[in-house]
C-alpha cells in the first residue's frame, strides 16, 4: 500500500525523479511532508501548527513577588513569584520568567538578574500560579535599596493578546545589606 501511495505522489513532487530507489523516495518523502500529505511540514515545538483560533490568546501578566523586606547579599533569597493569565487560551509550560533587581521602580532587561527559570506547568486561561524560588545572591551585588520585579515570556514563546503587561509595574522594595564579615583567620 505504501508503494502505491508513493507512486502516486512521485509525479506531484518536482524533487522526486523516476530514477530514485524506493528507499530514497521514502527518505525524501519523510523530509518533505508537505509534498506527501499536502501539509506544511512536521508538527512539534520547532514548527507549531497554525493557530486554529486566532481570537483565543493567552495574556500573561506579572503578579507581585513576595520576598523579605531585607536580606544579606551573601545569603539565599526566598521569593514567591506570581503570574497570571488573563487571556482566553492556556499558556503552555516552558515560557521564561526573569526576576530582576532594579535601583528604580521601572523593571527592564538592563537591571540585575537574580533568577531565570522556565514555567514548569501550563497556566490556564483566567488562572494564576505562584513559583517558590530560592536563589543565592551574588556577593558582588552592591548593598542598597532595590525594587524586585519580573519579566515574563522573554523569548516570546506564548502567543498573547497583549505583550505590554509582561513586566511587573509596581514592584516591591527590598533592601540588600552588606555581607557578614568573615571571622579573622577564616579562609
Amino acid at each position: 500500500m505504501t508503494r502505491l501511495m508513493l507512486r502516486r505522489v512521485v509525479p506531484a513532487c518536482s524533487l522526486l525523479s523516476h530514477g530514485l530507489s524506493w528507499r530514497s523516495v521514502l527518505v525524501i518523502s519523510s523530509l518533505l511532508p508537505s509534498c506527501v500529505a499536502g501539509g506544511e511540514g512536521p508538527e512539534g515545538p520547532g514548527n507549531p501548527t497554525e493557530d486554529p483560533s486566532p481570537n483565543l490568546r493567552a495574556d500573561l501578566s506579572a503578579g507581585p513577588i513576595l520576598a523579605p523586606d531585607q536580606v544579606r547579599v551573601d545569603s539565599i533569597l526566598e521569593m514567591l513569584v506570581e503570574v497570571r493569565n488573563g487571556g482566553t487560551r492556556v499558556a503552555e509550560a516552558g515560557w521564561i520568567v526573569r526576576v530582576m533587581l532594579s535601583t528604580d521602580p521601572v523593571i527592564d532587561s538592563a537591571d540585575i538578574q537574580v533568577d531565570h527559570f522556565s514555567a514548569p506547568r501550563d497556566l490556564p486561561a483566567g488562572g494564576k500560579d505562584q513559583y517558590l524560588r530560592h536563589k543565592k545572591l551574588r556577593a558582588s551585588t552592591p548593598a542598597g535599596v532595590y525594587y524586585i520585579g519580573s519579566i515574563l515570556d522573554v523569548t516570546g514563546r506564548v502567543p498573547e493578546s497583549s505583550e505590554t503587561n509582561n513586566i511587573l509595574r509596581f514592584p516591591a522594595r527590598i533592601t540588600l545589606t552588606a555581607p557578614r564579615d568573615r571571622p579573622t583567620g577564616a579562609n
